[in-house]
């Protein structure tokens, strides 16, 4: 059981790592028309869950990286799946 929670943990954070590449170039120079840019005017995040089974989608990744400013774990970090 030890393992599978390592498993899911060293997973969960792999999709955050993933995500937080993609969104690295979007924070030099992101501009008012997206969402996350809209709230960090204001000092404000806007951010999102994203499930593991999702990174593989190119067309959300790419929305997901352009609107949202912080991206979080979805059911891969609840406590029953860890």
């Amino acid at each position: 059981m030890n393992g599978l929670r390592w498993s899911l943990i060293v997973g969960a954070l792999g999709v955050l790592a993933v995500i937080m590449a993609l969104m690295a170039p979007l924070r030099a120079d992101a501009a008012a028309s997206t969402l996350g840019a809209a709230a960090a005017q204001s000092g404000r995040y806007f951010g999102t869950a994203i499930a593991a089974g999702r990174l593989g989608d190119s067309q959300y990744t790419t929305i997901a990286g352009r609107e949202f400013n912080m991206v979080t774990a979805e059911n891969e970090m609840k406590i029953d799946a860890t």
